[in-house]
């Protein structure tokens, strides 16, 4: 259908036209305060992610360095440098022991931990987190030592590895050696990875600095050599309020973020190219041309008109539907609309009226095949029951059983008034259930004392539940007829009830032997495809009752099959509570 002059789209796109024209021109003059205000956030971003970062690392670094100062006073590591003489040798060894797994404790407490390393001079031993027990390097603690402080702080440098180190006692004299001496080694690696968290190498680069600039640790896209014009920081060390805040500083066309920690000496540095920081100012620049401020001056205008042109007549439509939701199928709508939704609107009537036929057509006939089903049932049941009925009691008249007689002529009499009573489709379960139980006793006084039956009572509160007539006897008549034919004169046949809080199970379960998975596939099968017109002789009851109850309570209520704990077949009715 082509575009008419009456046509939404038309009316949109000239509505459309009118309010762009005039909102284009106020849309740049907004341009630049937009750029300014881009920028501010930009640097606002990248502040509060480096303080995001320094907090994280000052945090690790403060928890190593108290660590550190707590296992200095650890009685283990003080007393077995001084007990170490009087030791015998599984006392030595089991301290040392008890001293490494102290060690890894501190070694798994941060990610920034490479080592811990425990130095006893007296023992001629090394101890450490990662090496286990070694024999003891003088030269290397003697140089660990006389690192102390070379950084001016707390962090030590040796072979270009970062140390927290502190050694009992304390000794300014570095030439005396100390009853022990701990090192916790930092794990450059790890802290670069924390750097290369902060951007991607297109991006800029963060770095750490120590002491002076005497280590440098930087991520992939670092400007290193734009750190060595950032103000020093011994300059700014005694400022202790100012430590932690973000600066900001402009050099070699880049934007350095950085925040000193003057008491581990580390300076956080992360540096931006300033053409990154001017892109999305630009794109905001091209985007603002083409999308931003045509909602400003006559929007009211534009939007009452899309209202009137758009909004009203689908809503209109959109409630229409929603009666429709509800079960309403007599609400047409009136209307002298000649665009698009008028169009609708007609269509949405028709489609009302056949569906209102269709509804009425669908009820009538589910309703005639429900019956058709319950008289096939009938007829299938009725006669077949009957000749075997009439032939054991024939049986128990020769025998001169008149007791039997007298009680099975009762039960069957009971059965037949039941299975030819036409007034009511549903009955209440207790009826149905009942009838099913006097099926059972029939049977039972038939086969007995071959065959055995048992059955639970009811839930009060599911007496009275309406049900659709005959639909447990056939599935106790299939559990007789075909489930307990090879089961040697020994079988049972068990009802029960489950009840949850929406549905109610009845389940019939027997221990026939003939039962194998092909069979049951079959009958699971012929369950999912109850139209199938391939129907065996042997399901074809519980195909009709497993149809019925579809029919009456919908598709996700009916038959399941599966099999039972007793090794024959079990049988589940499922409806709605």
């Amino acid at each position: 259908m082509g575009l008419k002059w009456n046509s939404i789209m038309i009316k949109v796109f000239v509505a459309f036209v009118l309010v762009m024209l005039p909102l284009y021109i106020l849309g740049i003059r907004s341009i630049f305060t937009g750029m300014n205000q881009m920028k501010a956030q930009i640097d606002a971003a990248n502040i509060s992610k480096l303080q995001f970062h320094y907090s994280h690392i000052e945090f690790e670094m403060s928890r190593i360095s108290k660590q550190v100062t707590e296992a200095s006073n650890n009685n283990l590591l003080n007393f077995f440098p001084t007990t170490y003489p009087v030791l015998n040798n599984y006392e030595v060894a089991s301290a040392m022991n008890q001293i490494y797994i102290e060690l890894r404790q501190i070694l798994v407490s941060s990610p920034y931990i490479k080592d811990v390393i425990y130095y006893v001079p007296v023992a001629h031993k090394t101890i450490s987190a990662t090496n286990y027990i070694s024999d003891y390097k003088s030269e290397e603690a003697s140089a660990l030592l006389n690192s102390r402080g070379n950084l001016q702080s707390s962090i030590s440098v040796y072979q270009n590895q970062l140390y927290f180190l502190i050694s009992v006692p304390f000794n300014l004299n570095n030439s005396v050696q100390p009853n022990f001496m701990l090192a916790v080694q930092l794990d450059s690696d790890a802290l670069l990875h924390t750097l290369n968290s902060f951007n991607n190498k297109e991006e800029g680069g963060a770095a750490i600095i120590f002491g002076e600039g005497s280590v440098i640790l930087a991520s992939e896209g670092a400007l290193s050599q734009s750190y060595g014009k950032l103000p020093a920081m011994q300059e700014r060390s005694e400022l202790t309020n100012s430590a932690g805040k973000a600066k900001r500083l402009e050099i070699d066309n880049s934007v350095i973020y950085y925040t000193d920690n003057p008491g581990f000496g580390i300076r956080l540095v992360e540096s931006v190219p300033l053409k990154l920081l001017h892109q999305p100012a630009v794109s905001y620049f091209q985007s603002l041309l083409i999308i931003t401020g045509i909602a400003f001056g006559v929007i009211i205008l534009f939007s009452y008109y899309i209202w009137r042109a758009i909004h009203r007549p689908l809503m209109k439509l959109i409630r229409a539907f929603r009666f429709l939701e509800d079960g309403q199928t007599d609400t047409l709508l009136t209307h002298e609309r000649k665009d698009e939704f008028g169009y609708l609107y007609d269509r949405y009537n028709g489609m009302l009226i056949r569906l209102q036929t269709l509804i009425e057509d669908n009820y009538i006939q589910r309703i005639r095949s429900q019956e058709a089903i319950l008289k096939q049932l009938q007829s299938q049941i009725t006669p077949h029951f009957l000749y075997n009925s009439l032939f054991t009691v024939k049986q128990m008249a020769e025998m001169e059983d008149v007791d039997s007689i007298k009680e099975f002529s009762e039960y069957l009499g009971t059965y037949f008034r039941f299975i030819t009573r036409n007034e009511s489709q549903e009955i209440p379960l207790e009826e149905e259930y009942e009838h099913a139980i006097t099926y059972m006793r029939l049977q039972e006084m038939r086969f007995a004392p071959r065959i055995k039956v048992s059955w639970e009572a009811l839930p009060d509160g599911t007496k009275k539940l309406p049900v659709p007539r005959l639909v447990l006897q056939p599935l106790i008549e299939n559990a007789f007829e075909h489930g307990l034919k090879d089961t040697g004169g020994k079988g049972v046949v068990v009802v029960t009830v489950i009840q949850s809080e929406s549905d109610l199970e009845v389940v019939v379960e027997d221990n026939g032997g003939s039962l194998n998975e092909e069979k049951l596939e079959r009958i699971m099968a012929l369950l999912k495809d109850p139209d199938n017109k391939a129907i065996e002789q042997e399901v074809t009851g519980m195909l009709n009752v497993h149809q019925r109850l579809r029919i009456r309570y919908g598709y996700s209520y009916g038959i399941y099959v599966s099999r039972s704990e007793l090794g024959g077949l079990k049988v589940s009715i499922r409806i709605p509570v």
